[in-house]
């Protein structure tokens, strides 16, 4: 009998947001979201926690391996991208980001998505670049993204993401928000 306390209450599913809610995801700019993040390549693989935050056009993303290892900090604004991670010296990016993601893979030895990922992480594509919409998923720059469960937020103008899948080629990222905050509107 004991053990029937423990259980948990299945959640009711959130249906996705409407294809109207995307516009205002997308032009959504005052959030933080705290969760766990899995990487597959072809030759590794790695999980972490992050902290992420957003507002006034300014996003820093902090990455954390078990026990603080393997910590780095990305801080992103209109004209760069800081990346700082070890005891290694810190890396900048200027805009328009072509250097991006090659810059990344030296880094933190992935093809991190991190110019379009500010949007998909909200379950939305990058705005200003080609995509291609199926169902809960959809298709940019040579990534495939699909949400697989959504979270009702206060104060958001929709249903966000709380589980997602980001591919390409042999990466895999699965990304699991376990909080979003959300600024009052």
């Amino acid at each position: 009998a004991w053990l029937a306390g423990c259980a948990t209450v299945p959640r009711e599913p959130v249906p996705a947001p409407p294809p109207a809610a995307q516009d205002a995801l997308a032009s959504f700019d005052d959030w933080q979201a705290t969760g766990r993040v899995a990487v597959k390549t072809a030759q590794d693989g790695w999980s972490a926690s992050f902290d992420w935050r957003e507002a006034d056009g300014r996003g820093e993303l902090g990455v954390r391996g078990p026990f603080g290892a393997g910590a780095a900090r990305i801080t992103r604004t209109a004209s760069s991208v800081r990346i700082e991670s070890g005891s290694a010296e810190p890396l900048e990016v200027a805009a328009p980001f072509d250097a991006l993601e090659p810059a990344l893979v030296e880094r933190l030895g992935v093809p991190l998505p991190l110019a379009q990922l500010r949007w998909w992480i909200l379950g939305v594509p990058a705005p200003g670049a080609p995509s291609v919409a199926g169902g809960a998923a959809f298709e940019q720059s040579g990534w495939r993204v699909r949400v697989d469960e959504y979270s009702a937020v206060g104060g958001a103008p929709a249903p966000l993401p709380r589980r997602l899948v980001i591919e390409r080629d042999a990466t895999r990222i699965r990304v699991v928000v376990d909080r979003w905050d959300v600024a009052a509107p």
